[in-house]
């Protein structure tokens, strides 16, 4: 017996449903970039000129490059939140992969939030139309298959082997 048999028989094989489920959270969060560049480059002069309007009927003087520059600042600053929430998602991602249960129940509040959340873009009634609801429906269903995949029988097994060391 090798000094290694006793850690290999302590650390059971990852199941696939795991690395499906990294992977699948993985690819809700490209799918949130894809969304949010979608959302940045689908507003047009025409919406810009509503908001233009809504401000001078509020007795504020906005020119239509002015609202072009706040809509840009304001975008920035989403996407940086973004970039911070993907990188704690993904953060729980590795520890969900790590067999941690803890990132396992993390990931299931954060994700069916996210599925809530995402429901409006579902209907299209959000800056992008038809793409940006498309979209959301692959992220919706890409978050949904990394909970589900979290779940499954040999997830769950492997959790419990875990904490059990």
């Amino acid at each position: 017996m090798t000094s290694q048999e006793p850690d290999s028989a302590a650390r059971p094989a990852r199941p696939g449903t795991i690395d499906g489920a990294f992977w699948a959270g993985v690819a809700s969060v490209v799918v949130g970039f894809a969304i949010l560049a979608t959302s940045f480059l689908a507003v047009s002069d025409a919406e810009l000129q509503v908001v233009v309007e809504e401000a001078a009927a509020q007795g504020q003087q906005l020119t239509p490059e002015q609202a072009r520059a706040v809509y840009s600042g304001v975008m920035v600053l989403v996407a940086a939140v973004v970039v911070v929430i993907a990188a704690l998602w993904i953060m729980f991602l590795v520890f969900l992969r790590n067999g941690r249960n803890w990132a396992r129940v993390v990931i299931t509040v954060v994700g069916a939030a996210w599925i809530l959340l995402t429901m409006p873009s579902l209907a299209g009634t959000t800056v992008g139309g038809v793409g940006t609801a498309l979209l959301a429906l692959v992220q919706v269903l890409a978050v949904a298959a990394t909970l589900v995949l979290a779940y499954l029988a040999p997830s769950n097994q492997y959790f419990q082997h875990a904490r059990q060391r």
